[in-house]
């Protein structure tokens, strides 16, 4: 019997995952926890032999939870949930002793078998589900990431600036996982600041200086093919979360990802 620990802050997705994989016969949930604090509490007290865990929490995130499982020299294998696949990323995780990624969105038989896999005697080396990286990919083979720039640049913000990485990499959490939106300062620039060893507060002004470039540069043609109605230049440009929320959603309309 597998015994696993769940650590999401959504709990409507803890709720699922524990349903599916508690009807499993070869596995059991020992625990549920939805920040990073009450994991570490979790794993200490049932010593889960996998623990399921996403990498973007409040509190306590997926790294700084596995910085402290790796101090604390706990060898419980970890299976890491994240919409993001960078080498960067999978290197640090590697480092900190992560068994496996699950890259959002994925089938709960994926995340089964993944299990499986890690608890299996079979020798491995740090993996990305193989099954998830076709949903980065549209029909013609664009990746999520290759349109984001496309509509960026489009909008008249230049790349060279600090807040278009950022804002990048805010629209695919925000595609992967749109209930993130209503964390934006507590979720998604604490998550791209620890990225790219920054503060929250750098990584707001830098999108948000990103979106008042793009939106004196950019056309009222383009600004109209991209948000609709939504905004307009009488209303004055976008906050930073709807700046986000609408270009994932006009991602979403075009089936990209």
């Amino acid at each position: 019997m597998i015994k696993i620990g769940i650590i999401d802050d959504n709990f409507q997705l803890t709720e699922i995952l524990n349903e599916y994989l508690s009807k499993l016969v070869d596995m059991k949930v020992v625990g549920i926890a939805h920040n990073g604090m009450e994991g570490l509490e979790l794993i200490k007290r049932e010593h889960p032999d996998v623990v399921v865990l996403d990498l973007i929490m409040p509190h306590t995130d997926g790294f700084s939870l596995l910085e402290k499982l790796y101090a604390d020299h706990i060898s419980t294998k970890v299976l890491m949930l994240t919409a993001f696949g960078k080498e960067d990323i999978i290197k640090k995780a590697n480092e900190l002793g992560v068994s496996y990624f699950l890259l959002k969105p994925f089938e709960l038989s994926q995340l089964s078998d993944t299990i499986r896999t890690i608890c299996s005697n079979e020798s491995y080396s740090i993996k990305i589900s193989r099954e998830t990286k076709p949903s980065n990919e549209n029909k013609s083979g664009e990746s999520l990431e290759v349109r984001i720039t496309d509509v960026l640049r489009s909008m008249g913000i230049p790349a060279n600036l600090k807040g278009y990485i950022f804002l990048r990499e805010a629209i695919q959490m925000v595609f992967r996982n749109v209930e993130l939106l209503g964390g934006i300062t507590k979720l998604i620039y604490p998550a791209i600041a620890k990225l790219y060893n920054t503060t929250p507060s750098r990584v707001e002004r830098a999108i948000r200086h990103s979106i008042e470039v793009g939106w004196n540069r950019g056309s009222i043609e383009h600004l109209n093919l991209v948000f609709g109605n939504t905004v307009s230049p009488l209303k004055g440009k976008p906050t930073n979360s709807e700046f986000i929320a609408l270009i994932a959603d006009h991602l979403r309309l075009q089936k990209v990802g």
